[in-house]
């Protein structure tokens, strides 16, 4: 027993409410959310951005002059860093 254990008071386990069954946690789906319901659906799928653009985090280590430059640049046009990062590679010519 830890020092912490001994200070907790004695607290009865989870358990169901007796009437669980009469009060469901969530509302049925209506025929507004039908288009949502489908095969393999998520909540992600509904409020979240098509896999193709979801954003992900990438970490670089970059000198330290083009992240001075690329803050002032986010902070001249108002966007964050990520924002002028992100469309600094979206626009590079593919090689």
């Amino acid at each position: 027993m830890t020092p912490s254990d001994a200070k907790r008071p004695d607290r009865p386990s989870l358990h169901k409410a007796g009437d669980g069954d009469v009060h469901p946690s969530t509302p049925p789906a209506t025929s507004e959310d039908a288009s949502l319901l489908r095969v393999g659906a998520t909540t992600a799928d509904a409020i979240g951005m098509p896999d193709r653009n979801r954003l992900v985090d990438l970490g670089v280590q970059i000198p330290k002059s083009l992240r001075k430059s690329v803050r002032q640049e986010a902070k001249r046009r108002g966007l964050s860093v990520d924002a002028v990062v992100a469309e600094a590679l979206r626009t590079r010519p593919i090689r």
